[in-house]
């Protein structure tokens, strides 16, 4: 997959910050399980950043290779009425240069997660949550926060999807502000082999963006 993100907010200061992602997602899928690859390239500019856990003390435009991302998840047998749960581990490698504050951290964070889906009658409810043990920087005492989603979806026809995802995540730093954001998106079936996915993004705390959109294109082989 090809995912294309950009992201703008205040995230508490006076003066919006910029971001915008392009990332090479790879994900191969296994009898019971998945394992995804994300290799972003980041541009970035402002005092701070969707999260809450990247700042700079002066403005500044940044831009590189960003953390890589790697997903190893595991199918639990469905139930009866449909409902299909992963349950799985995720981790951020700090491979970005650590000079990038607006792209990286500089340490590595571990999730473990759970994510679910049930049928409804014609729509499909989604849910997940998950921990993070967040990597401290120099100077830094992060929080190792909790953090979920809950979402519905529903087919306008059998290639194309709509649905809507809220997500929270607790704050990463004492006096900090939570994640709350909202997501819409639409995706669908362009051939049997290629995915298109358009979605956009509302935040409604300092950690999350203003406003957020994006694509993703995804090719199976």
């Amino acid at each position: 997959s090809l995912n294309l993100d950009y992201a703008e907010g205040r995230y508490g200061e006076r003066e919006k910050s910029f971001m915008a992602t392009s990332s090479v997602i790879v994900r191969h899928r296994f009898e019971g399980g998945m394992i995804k690859l994300n290799l972003p390239y980041v541009r970035a500019r402002g005092l701070s950043a969707a999260g809450g856990d990247r700042t700079s003390d002066t403005r500044q435009a940044q831009e590189g290779l960003g953390d890589v991302v790697g997903t190893l998840a595991f199918s639990l047998p469905d139930s009866a009425g449909g409902t299909m749960v992963d349950v799985g581990t995720k981790v951020k490698w700090a491979t970005a240069d650590r000079a990038n504050d607006l792209i990286t951290t500089g340490r590595n964070d571990y999730s473990l997660f759970a994510d679910g889906l049930t049928p409804i009658g014609p729509a499909t409810l989604h849910y997940s949550l998950g921990w993070t043990r967040k990597g401290d920087p120099a100077g830094m005492d992060f929080r190792n926060p909790w953090y979920g989603s809950i979402g519905l979806s529903s087919k306008l026809d059998p290639k194309f999807t709509l649905g809507v995802i809220y997500d929270y995540r607790q704050p990463v730093s004492i006096g900090g502000a939570p994640i709350r954001e909202a997501t819409w998106y639409l995706e669908g079936e362009l051939t049997e082999r290629y995915r298109l996915q358009l979605y956009l993004v509302s935040g409604y705390a300092d950690a999350s963006p203003d406003f957020g959109a994006g694509l993703t294109l995804s090719a199976r082989y």
